[in-house]
C-alpha cells in the first residue's frame, strides 16, 4: 500500500511539473493588439492596381517559460469592412468551418526578453512554421520588441511577412474570389504586419 501511495504522489509531482514547464510567461492581448494584410486587385484589364488594407479582429497566443511560442489568427475574424466579401472570404478562401485558424509556431529565447528594462528593445528574428488549411511552410519573422513596463511587452514586424496562398493550396479560393467579384486580377499573396501586445503571465 505505502508503495503504491509513493507512486502516485511521484506521479502527481511529475505531472505537476509538467504543468509548470508547460505555462505561459506571456500572453496576448487582442483587445490592445492588431494584424493586419494587404490585398491588390484590379477590375477592366488596363486599369490601374488598387491596394486595400485588411484586417483580422481576433488574435490570440502565448509565449512559454520554454520560449516555445504560438500565435493564432481567427480567420473567421477577418475585416475587410465590406460584409458580403468577408463572407465570401470566410467561405470560398478559407473555409472557416473546416480550418478556422491560421497557426504559427516557433521559439523566442525568453530570458532576453525578460532581461530587456522598461523602455529597452531588442530586434529579434524568429523562424517558424505558420499553419493555414492544414498545410505548413517555414517563415521567418523579422520582429521588434519593446518593453513598456515591467509585465508589457510590445512586439511588431520589422518588415512585412509575405504570405503566398498558393503554398498552401489556397490558389482555387483566390480564383473563385476573382471570378465571383469581376475582377482581371487578385493577388495570390498579401503583406501580412502585426503590432501584438503581450502580458506577463505570472
Amino acid at each position: 500500500m505505502r508503495r503504491s501511495t509513493l507512486v502516485a504522489t511521484a506521479l502527481l509531482v511529475a505531472a505537476s511539473l509538467v504543468a509548470t514547464a508547460a505555462e505561459a510567461a506571456w500572453q496576448v492581448d487582442n483587445g490592445q493588439s492588431s494584424f493586419t494584410f494587404v490585398t491588390t486587385k484590379a477590375g477592366a484589364p488596363g486599369t490601374s492596381a488598387i491596394e486595400e488594407v485588411q484586417s483580422f479582429r481576433q488574435i490570440s497566443g502565448t509565449v512559454g517559460d520554454d520560449g516555445a511560442l504560438q500565435f493564432a489568427v481567427d480567420l473567421a475574424s477577418v475585416e475587410t469592412n465590406i460584409p458580403l466579401r468577408n463572407d465570401r472570404i470566410k467561405q470560398m478562401l478559407f473555409k472557416v468551418s473546416e480550418h478556422p485558424q491560421a497557426v504559427f509556431t516557433g521559439s523566442v529565447d525568453v530570458h532576453r526578453l525578460d532581461a530587456l528594462p522598461p523602455g529597452g528593445s531588442d530586434d529579434v528574428d524568429v523562424s517558424g512554421t505558420l499553419v493555414i488549411a492544414g498545410q505548413s511552410n517555414p517563415v521567418a519573422a523579422h520582429l521588434r520588441v519593446v518593453k513598456l513596463e515591467r509585465h508589457a511587452l510590445l512586439v511588431t514586424t520589422r518588415t512585412p511577412i509575405i504570405v503566398n496562398l498558393k503554398d498552401y493550396g489556397l490558389q482555387d479560393g483566390v480564383e473563385a474570389l476573382r471570378s465571383v467579384m469581376n475582377l482581371n486580377v487578385l493577388s495570390g499573396s498579401a503583406p501580412v504586419s502585426f503590432s501584438v501586445m503581450l502580458h506577463a503571465d505570472h
